[in-house]
């Protein structure tokens, strides 16, 4: 009697120690894993990543919501003395995402709301921290083996990221034919992006002192990029 009421006990207080990580830290997504192995690290974003929140729901219930551009949502339980959480029930936001960078943060969006909304009623969830010195990992394994990491440290915006990068000079815009490009070094990456991040044009630097044809494309707005310089916004008529 006395050893079970010990181990009861013990499994309330590993279970409060959990709960009180969990709600009392700050979470930003850094990377997901798929059961296949996949990894995809968080693709930058214009603002930055905002903190994904842990909190009480009233009584045994909590919510997470994992916010990237938009926001999943789910309440669960905490299985007593273990690390599962069970799935209550789920929503998720709708917003549009038309930034920097868009291709890759749509796609990664998509995958952070798959993972809280896809299972049904009671579906077993696992969570894992880890401490690293001030690093904390939290990893949740939703039931098809798909993990999603977090750290308690925010991840910089597409913006914090460019203000550390080489500029370059590109001119006229907007732009009818030739895309002239100065100031950059040989042999990088040049891709063109429409605003729904389909790239549409791809080559390579040449010279310090290029052209580009953009005869090809639709008229529009466009996102030229180099490889290690900041990204370029112009318009083609």
């Amino acid at each position: 009697m006395k050893k079970t009421l010990l181990l009861l006990l013990a499994g309330g207080l590993l279970t409060a120690q959990q709960t009180s990580e969990l709600l009392g830290t700050n979470w930003y997504i850094s990377k997901m894993v798929t059961s296949s192995g996949q990894t995809t690290n968080t693709p930058l974003i214009d603002n930055g990543v905002p903190a994904t929140t842990i909190s009480s729901a009233g009584g045994t219930s909590y919510v997470i919501n994992s916010k990237y551009y938009n926001t999943a949502t789910m309440l669960f339980s905490i299985m007593p003395g273990s690390n599962n959480l069970i799935k209550t029930a789920q929503s998720f936001t709708q917003l549009f995402y038309n930034g920097g960078n868009a291709g890759a943060v749509r796609n990664y969006d998509q995958k952070n709301v798959d993972i809280y909304v896809n299972g049904g009623y009671a579906s077993l969830y696992n969570y894992q921290i880890t401490t690293n010195g001030n690093v904390k990992t939290l990893v949740i394994t939703d039931p098809s083996g798909n993990k999603i990491f977090y750290n308690n440290t925010a991840n910089l915006s597409t913006k914090e990221v460019e203000a550390v990068k080489k500029t370059f000079k590109a001119y006229p815009n907007p732009v009818k034919e030739i895309l002239y490009i100065e100031n950059v070094e040989r042999n990088l990456p040049i891709k063109i992006y429409d605003l729904s991040g389909k790239l549409v044009l791809e080559t390579k630097t040449s010279d310090r002192k290029m052209s580009v044809d953009t005869n090809n494309l639709q008229k529009g707005q466009y996102i030229l990029t180099i490889e290690n310089y900041q990204s370029f916004n112009f318009t083609k008529e």
